[in-house]
């Protein structure tokens, strides 16, 4: 996937019936941008920001259709390469291969 920021003219998203927002897409797309698998779990940088690990963590409980009851979980939840393919295929409407 290219470094081009997400514009409306490429965002490629259609906005009538989509429970994402602006900031969920682009939260999705930072994910799928430099990350790596190791076992099952899935490692990027952007997890050391505790409010964007936080938002990613309700995002993909979201996709899941499930709800967060305690905050606290957030710190012990791993993200999965499971979980990031389908923020990728729910979200932005994508299939990717992590390798």
């Amino acid at each position: 996937m290219a470094n081009t920021p997400i514009t409306w003219n490429n965002a490629n998203v259609i906005w009538n019936n989509n429970p994402y927002t602006w900031d969920d897409i682009a939260l999705v797309k930072e994910v799928i941008k430099g990350g790596r698998a190791t076992d099952d779990e899935y490692v990027h940088p952007l997890f050391q920001d505790e409010k964007k690990k936080k938002r990613l963590v309700k995002l993909i409980y979201k996709t899941q259709g499930k709800v967060l009851k305690e905050e606290k979980e957030i710190k012990e939840i791993k993200i999965t390469v499971k979980d990031v393919k389908i923020l990728a295929k729910e979200v932005l409407g994508i299939n990717v291969t992590i390798l």
